[in-house]
């Protein structure tokens, strides 16, 4: 079988190395004409993930067309959130009639929709999303990991779990999408914060307090979509939120670092997904009637420049409540 991979970022890559090492044979379509002459010279993606070799089981194509008549099965789409609309919208005869895997996490800003319903609103039909506690850079390593591959056919789930799943690279499987898909998204927004926490010095204990009360925003908002309660406490709730929130690997963390040290000015059109992901959620919370301090708190730092200091304070001092 062919395991085809739409994207060639950090994951996406990771993906593509893991899955050609296991003894798939992977085509992964690359937007930038640079990287893909780079793997093809040195059988290595400088730009996002350096100094890991490409399997020759991996080959890499520029042309969507000869991608998809390459692959037949399985997909993984692994493309920037806020672009994923205008590529399943172009290629999605191509989409439907395979079965696609999403590995990208966020919401989408414009209709403040997860991925699964921008994906019913362009193509329908069989949708599965994979996530957890997995950095790339690990996962290519062949480090070990284990992340949660969710489908509403929980029978079809089952079977690309005991298809995909490797000695180093675990997963489970559900059939909570749309939990898996809130807690993938939400994570980078609280790791931001945690960020921001830890550039401040403001200690262990403040880190510790984020990341409990960030998971139960996470929660909140996920059982407004209608999630379920336990999905939470898993790979794909707590242990995604630990893993970015505390691994120097997680670039939403570095981001929120370089704000707590007071790196200069907010570039919003900086490529971590939790400041697209904060704007959305925040407007959501409006929307769905649901109270997201450390998400509004985030957004107040990124988005109206608020000075974080007084941010952090105003966060950490909020009216006592029962837990």
């Amino acid at each position: 079988m062919v395991i085809g991979v739409i994207g060639s970022g950090s994951w996406g890559s990771a993906l593509a190395v893991h899955f050609g090492k296991s003894g798939f044979k992977v085509v992964q379509w690359c937007r930038e004409k640079e990287v893909i002459e780079g793997i093809n010279r040195d059988r290595e993606n400088r730009k996002y993930l350096s100094g890991i070799l490409y399997p020759e089981s991996v080959t890499v194509e520029n042309d969507e067309r000869r991608f998809f008549d390459k692959v037949e099965d399985v997909v993984f789409s692994v493309i920037p959130t806020q672009f994923v609309r205008d590529f399943w919208q172009n290629w999605r005869n191509e989409l439907k009639s395979r079965q696609v895997i999403c590995a990208s996490k966020g919401i989408e800003i414009a209709s403040l929709k997860l991925l699964s319903q921008v994906y019913e609103d362009v193509v329908g039909g069989e949708y599965f999303v994979l996530s957890g506690p997995t950095f790339a850079r690990e996962v290519a390593l062949g480090k070990p990991s284990a992340a949660v591959l969710a489908g509403k056919d929980r029978d079809e789930a089952f079977r690309l779990v005991n298809l995909l799943s490797a000695k180093m690279f675990r997963l489970y499987a559900s059939s909570d999408v749309i939990g898996v898909e809130t807690g993938g998204a939400m994570k980078n927004v609280v790791a931001i914060a945690t960020g921001i926490s830890d550039g401040m010095g403001l200690g262990n204990n403040a880190r510790a307090a984020l990341i409990t009360r960030g998971l139960h925003e996470i929660k909140k908002l996920g059982m407004k979509f209608g999630a379920v309660d336990k999905t939470f406490y898993g790979l794909s709730g707590m242990g995604d939120l630990i893993l970015t929130c505390t691994g120097d690997l997680s670039r939403n963390r570095q981001f929120g670092l370089s704000l707590g040290k007071g790196s200069g000015k907010v570039d919003k059109k900086y490529v971590v997904e939790g400041v697209h992901t904060a704007k959305a959620v925040v407007e959501l919370s409006l929307k769905l009637g649901v109270e997201m301090p450390i998400a509004e708190a985030v957004y107040s730092v990124v988005y109206d420049e608020k000075e974080i200091e007084k941010v952090m304070i105003e966060l950490l001092s909020r009216p006592v409540k029962e837990e």
